[in-house]
């Protein structure tokens, strides 16, 4: 015989705890009973009567089996025992809102702390042998126990889990717990959410397990908040309009300079009543601005501020009620941005797509980038750095660096033919843009082949001759007869690792703060935490990135090493770290790099039953040849982000939808 929900020793327990206080309850019994005496007799003088010691017993034995009787059968009900094996456990997954909303105030500590409550109830709760897997969700299902029978267990990490910084995703957290129950499960049981769900209003047409039980934490929701932050240089028209326009800026609106920039923030009321609040910024402890607004509720704000900054330093954005209700949510309340004041290179970009150079340009904060059509070239706009795409005006610039991309007839460089289909053999890498780059036998579909002249340097070539030139004077220029963007090479690294070759090039003093792992490796923590806070985790990645270049010049000379051994080694950098140095700037496939996206679409191609990367990437491994395990990766990337996305893949345009077992094609 088994019990679902007792052990055999509580059960005994119980039992004989219940029994000890019935008996006891029977023994005490001094109920009167009635007994016949005579009322008349006469007085003799005797002896005293000896008293005598009754012993107590049960008077009513029957009644006191069947109370005991009684209690056994309702214990044993509780117990709920079964004849024979209990079969499967059941396993739930237990998904625990751990976003930062659960940090917002309630009646007794925070949201966090009711939604634990709540959640070790339901632990309790569940048969002895159910298996219970605990998810905190945020921006990222995180599993923090796998499917675990043991409660005390589960409930000590329910009781360790704190808020996040992060947003809710709850359609990636349901199709993790999803892909958990069906991979590593032996019996699904429930999918339980505990929290108060708060999401965006684009995401609430979710997809619903069809074992969802949802324990809903509620919250008052009363909170006006900052939702962006942003700064960026203010060109001279733009301040100049701003400044007579924008309230709220400092006493006289600053005068439109190179010193100026703009900031923008928004916020958000997120209640159901109007609420007036006061905006503050400053600026490196300074007053920036201020401005008094009333915000509807649900409604979203902008405000633009103007100020001016010479040095870097912190820009702080605060919000403040004037009516003196607090908010529910508190930590959004104010903001903190470096503002990257140094040396910037303007880049003016042509080009008839000027959208496909954009991530590749606009990623760096010390560039600032223009982009625009050959039909707006205009040869007095101010830039330290002009692009031409497949464009050569007449009037070019003879003062300005610039880069030609498919350059055609009247470029300031020779064309000596057009290759199709051929590969990129060579990259010099003793050239100031071949530095670090080792990609090779990347298949150009169309690319222009250069005549070298006198000072020219070949930076890459095929067996046709050079496809990329570097031309060293006083004005530098380069060339290239492919676009690294349209060709096959954008899923290569080797395009950004050219371009950022080529703005280190052209502008050496805007890029010099760490020119290699010597000068990190002497870095103070303190600074590069602040240069790269905006990437999160910024500090355990500050003391790798130092960590990693000291290391780099102790054992390796101030050089990459290109084995997996070596660079595992370094701090901060793991397997998929290796594979993508290896893979892409060495050419060396020892394995296949899997982050999120490569290991979604695995599993959604059932090209792998394993949660876990290393297994992944022994699965894949297999599948395809070895020469292509780089291209592989990038390839199941690009597609995990245009098409197969995560919270809604467009399997409509997936061009793998028929071979998919996770297509959902009406």
């Amino acid at each position: 015989m088994n019990f679902l929900n007792l052990s055999f020793g509580e059960l005994m327990a119980l039992a004989g705890m219940i029994s000890a206080g019935i008996v006891a309850l029977y023994l005490l019994d001094r109920t009167k009973r009635r007994q016949v005496v005579a009322t008349l007799r006469f007085w003799t003088a005797g002896k005293m009567p000896e008293e005598l010691q009754h012993k107590r017993r049960i008077h009513q034995p029957w009644s006191m089996l069947l109370q005991l009787l009684s209690m056994l059968l309702l214990l044993l009900a509780i117990a709920a025992p079964r004849i024979g094996d209990l079969g499967a456990a059941h396993d739930h997954v237990l998904l625990l809102d751990t976003s930062a909303w659960m940090g917002a105030r309630a009646r007794q500590g925070i949201l966090l702390d009711q939604a634990k409550t709540a959640a070790l109830v339901y632990v309790r709760s569940l048969p002895l042998l159910d298996r219970v897997m605990l998810v905190r969700a945020d921006a990222l299902a995180t599993p923090v126990t796998q499917f675990d029978a043991d409660k005390n267990a589960v409930s000590d990490a329910i009781r360790r889990s704190r808020p996040s910084t992060s947003a809710l995703n709850l359609e990636q957290a349901f199709e993790f717990a999803q892909q958990a129950q069906r991979l590593q499960s032996q019996k699904a049981g429930e999918i339980v959410f505990v929290g108060a769900g708060r999401i965006a209003k684009q995401d609430t047409e979710l997809a619903v397990p069809p074992n969802l039980r949802v324990i809903s934490i509620p919250s008052n929701g009363e909170n006006v908040g900052l939702r962006k932050l942003s700064v960026r240089r203010a060109a001279l028209t733009a301040a100049r309009t701003v400044a007579g326009t924008a309230a709220g800026t400092t006493a006289g609106n600053p005068a439109a300079g190179p010193d100026t920039w703009e900031a923008f923030v928004e916020l958000r009321n997120d209640g159901s009543l109007p609420r007036e609040i006061t905006l503050l910024l400053q600026f490196a402890g300074t007053a920036a601005g201020s401005k008094t607004m009333t915000l509807a509720p649900g409604s979203t704000t902008q405000a633009t501020f103007l100020f001016h900054a010479k040095a870097a330093g912190f820009l702080e954005a605060r919000v403040t009620s004037t009516n003196g209700r607090g908010d529910a949510f508190p930590q959004d309340d104010a903001a903190i941005i470096q503002v990257p004041v140094g040396k910037t290179l303007r880049v003016a970009v042509y080009s008839p797509e000027p959208d496909l150079l954009k991530p590749l340009l606009t990623g760096n904060v010390q560039v600032q980038a223009t982009f625009d059509l050959p039909a707006k070239y205009d040869p007095q706009a101010a830039a330290d750095l002009v692009v031409f795409d497949r464009f050569a005006p007449k009037d070019a610039p003879t003062n300005v660096a610039s880069v030609w991309i498919e350059p055609p007839a009247g470029s300031p460089f020779a064309l000596r033919s057009t290759a199709t289909k051929t590969k990129l053999d060579r990259w010099h890498q003793d050239t100031a843009l071949g530095a670090g780059l080792y990609t090779k036998d990347v298949e150009l579909a169309s690319t222009e082949v250069f005549t070298l002249a006198p000072g020219d340097q070949a930076v890459a070539e095929t067996a046709q001759g050079p496809v990329v030139v570097q031309r060293q004077g006083a004005v530098k220029m380069a060339a290239l007869g492919f676009d690294p963007v349209r060709s096959t090479m954008k899923y290569d690294l080797a395009t950004p690792l050219l371009i950022a070759n080529l703005l280190r090039w052209m502008a050496p003093e805007v890029f010099r703060r760490f020119p290699n792992p010597a000068v990190m490796a002497r870095a103070r923590r303190a600074l590069l935490e602040r240069l790269i806070q905006s990437t999160g985790f910024f500090r355990n990645k500050a003391k790798n990135l130092i960590g990693m270049a000291q290391a780099l010049v102790a054992n390796h000379g101030g050089e990459v090493p290109n084995t997996m051994e070596e660079l595992h080694a370094l701090p901060g950098v793991g397997r998929k770290t290796a594979n993508v140095v290896l893979g892409n700037a060495f050419g060396i496939n020892v394995g296949v790099t899997v982050d999120t996206h490569v290991a979604r679409l695995s599993q959604r191609l059932r090209l792998t039953l394993h949660d876990d990367p290393v297994k992944i990437e022994r699965d894949l491994m297999p599948l395809f040849p070895q020469a292509e395990w780089a291209l592989l990766s990038h390839l199941l990337i690009f597609h995990g982000r245009q098409v197969c996305i995560a919270r809604r893949p467009r399997c409509e345009a997936c061009v793998l939808a028929d071979l998919c077992p996770s297509a959902r094609i009406p």
